[in-house]
């Protein structure tokens, strides 16, 4: 049985041979495992295998891409794609791929997780946890990862990967509409706490029973790391060159200008341990810590190859055969407690999970998003009671030059719907946040 490089360097030099310019072949062979569990009790446990080959390729300009998951049909797939090639229309922009060998880091991976046992103990622990709180019930799903990968390209970069991941997303819910969220990620299992989160969804479940109706205004508000992360999702996303000159993020023209408030330094950091951790991006050039946002002032785009010869500069290592994209970005902590950071709103809110973001206007970064699960009211440093009906609807512009502090405590955060890609946040305080009401 062929190994995964050599699946990679095959799909290179077949196309190669068959007229193809610029190849990269990835294969990836994974193994998940999930639990879903609701109503306090374990649904089910099912595990899958997966082996795919992702291949690129570019022939006078016209760039076309495959996913090939029956190794039996390689060769079809690949003489189909050159024949695409062909037909495609031309991209005038496109610069090629990295070429040249790299230095890679070390991958950090965790047997513990590649053979987990019984991965039920993780989520009782976690249910326990939230009962123990006050909930009343809980559901979500618990998933391990492993993953090995294998690049090879034409351009010379050969690379192999292995990573592993934990996570639990665990709701909480207590009277009524009253509900919490906590999310517990990590790459080894001994930093892996699910009775965290099963702690924080049930108290966030127990301070959100019997909500009123909140009222539109601005307000100077908390931000939960969970619900920051889907900010952090959106403003390191805005940072890829490819959106920018698609028009479609609200950075353009603004390297080297203030964009934020000088609370807000944000890099992306792929080689550290993460859900997302990775020691190459998807041309083989090596991942490096970026810092996209220093202090208020945006630094640098997030480039591949093509999209760095059109601002002039060189890669970031953030490819995306097309868009360039973040791998694991991180808000910079604060000096604060969270005790510290709370102690300081008179009046205002504490935001603990958001979804339904959406951008009216990208360009400009105008947006909207509602809260969900605890939508907490803060008087003088204290929760006191909670709201529903309310939406988020500011310009996130102005929005990051609100941000006044920070905690040193970060949570890493991953959730499908809305914190994506996994970041690390800390709490996150916010003055004069405009609140509109919502339908929902």
């Amino acid at each position: 049985m062929t190994t995964l490089l050599e699946r990679s360097q095959y799909c290179v030099e077949r196309a190669r041979s068959l007229g193809a310019d610029d190849v990269i072949a990835i294969s990836v062979r994974s193994e998940s495992r999930q639990v879903r569990f609701s109503q306090s009790q374990v649904d089910i446990s099912q595990q899958w295998n997966e082996s795919v080959t992702s291949v690129f390729l570019a022939k006078d300009k016209r760039i076309v891409s495959t996913e090939v998951r029956n190794w039996a049909m390689a060769d079809a797939a690949l003489d189909g794609l050159l024949k695409l090639a062909r037909a495609s229309q031309a991209n005038p922009e496109y610069a090629g791929i990295a070429e040249g060998r790299f230095r890679y880091p070390s991958a950090r991976t965790d047997p513990k997780i590649k053979e987990p046992g019984d991965l039920s103990r993780h989520v009782h622990c976690a249910i326990d946890a939230a009962i123990e709180a006050g909930a009343k019930r809980a559901g979500g799903v618990l998933q391990t990862r492993n993953e090995q990968v294998a690049l090879a390209s034409s351009g010379g970069p050969e690379a192999t990967d292995d990573r592993t991941a934990i996570e639990l997303s665990i709701r909480a819910f207590s009277d009524g509409e009253a509900s919490g969220h906590g999310v517990e990620c990590a790459a080894r299992l001994s930093q892996f706490r699910p009775e965290r989160a099963g702690e924080k969804a049930g108290e966030i479940a127990v301070a959100a029973r019997n909500p009123a109706d909140g009222t539109e205004g601005r307000f100077d508000i908390i931000f939960d790391p969970l619900f920051f992360g889907s900010v952090i999702g959106s403003l390191s996303s805005m940072a890829s060159a490819f959106y920018v000159l698609a028009g479609l993020s609200m950075y353009a023209k603004k390297v080297g200008k203030k964009v934020a408030s000088e609370a807000v330094t944000l890099i992306d950091d792929p080689a550290q341990p993460s859900l997302s951790a990775r020691k190459f991006d998807d041309e083989g050039v090596a991942v490096r810590r970026t810092v996209i946002i220093r202090e208020g002032v945006l630094k640098t785009l997030l480039h591949n190859t093509t999209t760095a010869a059109q601002f002039k500069t060189r890669t970031t290592g953030h490819a995306g055969w097309i868009a360039p994209s973040p791998f694991c970005p991180a808000l910079v902590s604060g000096s604060h407690s969270k005790e510290e950071l709370f102690e300081e709103v008179r009046d205002g809110l504490y935001l603990t999970n958001t979804w339904y973001t959406r951008f009216q206007n990208y360009y400009t970064g105008d947006f909207s998003t509602i809260p969900r699960d605890g939508i907490l009211r803060i008087h003088k440093g204290e929760l006191d009671g909670s709201l529903k009906n309310i939406r988020v609807s500011d310009n996130l512009l102005r929005f990051c030059k609100q941000i006044e502090a920070a905690t040193k405590e970060r949570q890493h955060v991953h959730w499908w719907a809305e914190a994506d890609p996994p970041s690390f946040s800390p709490y996150v305080l916010a003055r004069k946040i405009q609140l509109t009401k919502s339908a929902m």
